[in-house]
């Protein structure tokens, strides 16, 4: 009886922690790929992020439960309308309007961050570990920052190429946000 008490006590305090649906003030979302005859960058500023729970843990955060990014793909701008058109074909839009992001857990480490998760784009899910780096801002808000390298082939993706010279096989595509917590 002493052992089932325990749990229940153990349950309760686990799951009155404090949780809050958190603001995110700041969305972008970056991409930089390498062609032989040019260096391309990218971003997108209109990201759609379900609110993200986020539960104070000792001098570090966590995430108290999942939640989904979407990037929409006619919002990825490079300065080249040329350049943007092509990415949308490769990215397979009207059929595939969206890149997903399901951030599934967040871990701490010191003072480093881990966020696990899945991508998805062009309907091809793959599982990403990506370090982060959280870091508190003014009074109550944190910024979450960090990059993730892909390859165009796991996601199947045709590689871009000008003058029949391919780009290289990675892409680094990093995030950028400002969390009211």
């Amino acid at each position: 009886m002493k052992h089932l008490t325990r749990i229940a006590f153990a349950t309760l305090i686990l799951f009155s922690l404090p949780s809050f649906a958190s603001d995110v003030l700041k969305k972008e979302i970056t991409f930089f790929a390498i062609h032989p005859m040019k260096e391309v960058h990218g971003v997108c500023k209109e990201v759609q992020i379900d609110s993200p729970k986020i539960l104070a843990a000792g001098s570090g955060y966590k995430l108290g439960s999942p939640f989904q990014i979407k990037v929409p793909v006619l919002k990825l701008h490079t300065g080249d309308e040329s350049r943007d058109s092509h990415i949308l074909e490769i990215l397979g839009y009207p059929d595939t309007p969206e890149i997903l992001v399901l951030i599934e857990s967040v871990t701490q480490s010191g003072e480093s961050y881990s966020i696990k998760g899945k991508l998805t784009i062009h309907g091809v899910t793959q599982s990403f570990d990506s370090p982060a780096k959280v870091e508190p801002k003014d009074a109550g808000q944190i910024r979450v920052s960090g990059k993730l390298d892909i390859k165009f082939s796991d996601f199947k993706l045709e590689r871009p190429s000008l003058l029949f010279v391919k780009a290289k096989e990675e892409i680094e595509i990093g995030y950028d946000f400002l969390i009211k917590i």
